[in-house]
Formats: C-alpha cells, structure tokens, sequence
C-alpha cells in the first residue's frame, strides 16, 4: 500500500486559486462603458444685456473681461473655493454675507468698471 501524504492548506489553496483564474482567463474581459457626464450645471451662457451688480457672478465671468473686473476689484472672489456654491448669485445677494468685504462702494466701482465694459463691447 501506498501511503498519501497530507495536502499542505497552502499547496491546496494555491491550486485553487489556480483553476480560478484559469476560468476567468476563459472569459473575455467586457469593453470598458463611456465614463458619465460629469454633475453639476452646464457651462454658463453668454450673458444678456448689458452686465452689471444685477448680474449673476457666473454671467460677469463668463466674458473675460467682466472676469477681469471682478478680479480687479474683488481680489479672490472667483478663487474661493465655495464659488461653485455662489457663482449663480448677484454681487448684490451675496453682499449682506460677505462680512463687510462687499460695501456699497466697491459694488459702485465694480458697477463702473462693468459699464466700461459694456460700452467697449457695444462698440465691437
């Protein structure tokens, strides 16, 4: 009689995982699906009419220009990381929350500077 000598747990294991991945090598892996539209809202329209206080942050920078102004006279504002949270507001709604930062004078400044602007980009 021949006497069988115990399996190691580790040898039967590794076998195992061998006849595993021999079955998946069988099957052909799946093509990769598209990644998904990113969340969050599409690009901003041009703005229109003329830009001013009134209009929303996002329609001031989407010409660069009006981006230049707030830049300007309101340094950070459009590096701030909760931007995405008020870009669709009006420097006069987010005003009474900016801690004193916003004042009547600056929105007069950057209502100036925006009124250049319009006027340079009727003439075009």
């Amino acid at each position: 009689m021949i006497a069988q000598r115990p399996v190691p747990p580790l040898a039967g294991l590794a076998a195992a995982g061998l006849v595993f991945l021999a079955g998946c090598a069988s099957h052909p892996m799946p093509a990769p699906r598209p990644a998904p539209a990113p969340l969050g809202r599409p690009a901003a329209p041009a703005p229109r009419g003329p830009l001013s206080v009134n209009s929303s942050i996002e329609a001031i920078c989407a010409t660069p220009a009006g981006k230049a102004v707030l830049d300007r006279d309101l340094p950070g504002l459009t590096t701030r990381p909760e931007f995405p949270m008020f870009k669709a507001m009006t420097l006069k709604q987010i005003e009474p929350m900016s801690k004193g930062h916003i004042t009547d004078a600056v929105l007069a400044k950057v209502q100036a500077d925006l009124a250049a602007v319009n006027t340079k980009m009727a003439g075009k």
